[in-house]
């Protein structure tokens, strides 16, 4: 380059053209801060900007996200609010637990444990035939650090999807569900000393077990007495698991089972858990209600509608009482609803909201179409999440369900299992 520059030449530049300088109106001077902060001041100076244009000039501002257009009234469609959004869990073990029962062990998809309360369920959803269908199962497993979570199903004589988990579940399967869901539980504190009596009939041990086991190891000082019925002895869910606790616990878990048709020289009760055998077992174990007692009841509708009886002639008031009504969709009367649409007038947080429920929908579905935010979980009829309290029109509602002889006469009603017959009225209490 200097010898080029004696004999008179320029040699060609390293860099062909340098770029032209920014102009200083183009320079965003928040690049010299950190971004964090960056973007604070970048948010700020819009909604400053969004403001001053609303208060100044009366401008409204362009849509952060457009929205497509649609006319007055038109349904939208919310994904993340439909009853079916379901997650996948997955089959990590199986144990025959009679027959007639197989206990599920489920993990959720990435391994990690499933979080419930004690006495909670899983919706599930199962494709038999090609069509898909739900069903509740409670979570049978202790809710303890630890501890492996398990749903139990037993089969139902026709009961589509029972039989079809109990003949062809395996390890490494898995299922789609929703929840866990349901009110049938107990807070447990360790300070507390109390007292629970718990009524179960076949499967009704399920969320029973799940009470028990996890309120007497939290509570050192409580108490569980367990009146459970059964066809026979090989029938009974969970035998032996309860004749270990017993056998650990002592007197702080009594166990009496009560069998329709028992071994020779069985000593314990017989018979079905009608009224007269539940009197009868109160009496022999020796329960009187003191006011304090809280009962826990799940099984067959018979059994329950028995338990009650015994309960308020004993004199116990409902609100120590809390029940499981498990539901079978199978016994569910079909061509429900009108053939027609129904208006559905909404009343939540002070508002009214109409909305139109076609033929064949629930009134839950058309709210939430319709863009409207809805209390649910199990969208089944089987947990009470949904209940809304009817105030006009005509609502029917798939039975059986588990709303209360009580709850029906107060005219509440579930929106994910109720089709209207008639423009309605219902209230969305507590919102």
């Amino acid at each position: 380059m200097l010898l080029d520059r004696t004999r008179g030449k320029t040699p060609a530049p390293l860099i062909e053209k340098l770029p032209s300088p920014t102009p200083l109106d183009e320079v965003d001077p928040l690049v010299l801060l950190p971004r964090r902060l960056a973007d604070r001041v970048r948010t700020a100076h819009r909604d400053v900007a969004m403001l001053g244009g609303r208060l100044i000039f009366g401008k409204t501002p362009a849509p952060l996200i457009e929205r497509p257009q649609r006319a007055p009234g038109a349904v939208v469609s919310l994904a993340r609010k439909a009853p079916h959004m379901t997650r996948t869990v997955e089959v990590v073990d199986v144990v025959r637990e009679t027959a007639d029962a197989v206990s599920i062990y489920l993990t959720e998809e990435d391994g990690s444990p499933i979080e419930f309360k004690p006495g909670q369920f899983l919706s599930v959803d199962v494709t038999v035939d090609g069509q898909t269908l739900r069903r509740a199962y409670s979570l049978a497993s202790a809710c303890l650090p630890g501890v492996p979570v398990h749903i139990t199903v037993k089969r139902m004589p026709d009961g589509r999807v029972s039989n079809r988990l109990n003949d062809t579940i395996k390890t490494g399967d898995t299922l789609s569900v929703l929840g866990p869901s349901g009110n049938f539980t107990i807070e447990p504190r360790s300070l507390n000393e109390r007292h629970f009596v718990m009524l179960a009939g076949g499967s009704g041990i399920t969320p029973i077990m799940s009470l028990l086991e996890t309120v007497l190891h939290h509570e050192k000082r409580s108490k569980v007495t367990l009146i459970y019925g059964n066809r026979g002895w090989d029938d009974i869910i969970f035998r032996e698991r309860l004749a270990r606790l017993s056998e650990r616990l002592g007197e702080r878990l009594v166990i009496d089972h009560v069998l329709e048709k028992p071994p020779t020289g069985w000593s314990g009760g017989e018979g079905l858990l009608s009224d007269d055998v539940l009197l009868e077992r109160l009496d022999a174990l020796g329960i009187e209600d003191d006011g304090m007692l809280r009962y826990f009841i799940c099984g067959p509708t018979p059994m329950m509608e028995a338990a009650h009886e015994v309960l308020n002639r004993r004199g116990v008031d409902a609100a120590r009482i809390a029940e499981e009504r498990f539901t079978h969709p199978e016994d569910r009367h079909a061509g429900l609803g009108s053939a027609k649409t129904e208006l559905v007038v909404i009343s939540k947080g002070g508002s009214d909201h109409g909305v139109q429920v076609a033929p064949g929908q629930t009134i839950l579905e058309a709210a939430l179409a319709a863009g409207l935010d809805m209390p649910f979980s199990c969208a089944m009829g089987g947990c009470g999440a949904c209940r809304v309290r009817q105030r006009s029109g005509d609502i029917q509602v798939e039975e059986p369900n588990c709303l209360s002889r009580s709850e029906k006469e107060q005219g509440y009603v579930l929106t994910c299992v109720g089709r209207p017959l008639a423009q309605s009225r219902i209230e969305v209490e507590g919102s």
